[in-house]
């Protein structure tokens, strides 16, 4: 794996709203069921857009330095400038509370969350355009996409694999982690992004005075 292709793909992992969701769908009725629903959901179409983003991208040569010599540093540019708007419209969100309704929550609620929250972020396709970039077989990438959106759904599994160890104090600590995050989840957010984002922009400059 690019190990460049990690630090993107962590700060997409950082959502606090999943988190959020995770914890209310193990409060309710069927806890597990729930949320492996949520994370199958989601994961599904993570791992979906992985395939799809670096299958297109190895099947157009965009990032094939020798086809397009230019195109990997315009790419960077371009997803690194996207990171940057994506920490801007972050830092001016007003912070909104998501919540999952009391009662018995149906499986299909659990699903849909999932395929919500697993669409692609600007920090993804950062991290996908690195794989698509790198030097490795065709099939090699596509099994990159693996591990990588299981990287992006970590604030989904780490509650999940918190509440199979501890159930008992699952829930303490999902409240005391979803209180911090509150505070600080927005700033955490806004200089994961800033920083990635920069990195790739520096980057695209640097190849395209070298290109």
């Amino acid at each position: 794996m690019p190990w460049d292709a990690i630090p993107p793909a962590l700060a997409a992992a950082f959502s606090p709203t999943t988190l959020l969701i995770v914890a209310g769908l193990l409060s309710r009725a069927r806890p597990l069921k729930l949320a492996f629903t949520f994370l199958a959901a989601a994961g599904t179409v993570t791992a979906a857009v992985g395939f799809a983003v670096v299958g297109a991208l190895d099947a157009t040569g965009l990032d094939d330095k020798r086809l397009h010599p230019t195109a990997p540093p315009t790419l960077d540019l371009a997803l690194g400038g996207a990171a940057l708007l994506f920490a801007v419209f972050v830092a001016r969100r007003t912070p909104h509370k998501v919540k999952v309704r009391r009662g018995d929550t149906r499986l299909t609620t659990a699903m849909v969350l999932g395929l919500a929250m697993g669409s692609p972020s600007p920090l993804y396709l950062l991290s996908l355009h690195t794989v698509a970039q790198s030097d490795m077989a065709t099939a090699a990438k596509y099994l990159v996409v693996i591990p990588l959106a299981a990287i992006v759904m970590l604030m989904a599994e780490i509650p999940i694999i918190t509440y199979l160890v501890a159930p008992e104090t699952t829930a303490a600590r999902l409240a005391a982690a979803n209180a911090w995050l509150a505070r600080h989840g927005q700033e955490i957010l806004v200089i994961a992004s800033t920083v990635v984002g920069c990195y790739f922009v520096v980057k695209g400059i640097v190849g395209l005075l070298q290109a």
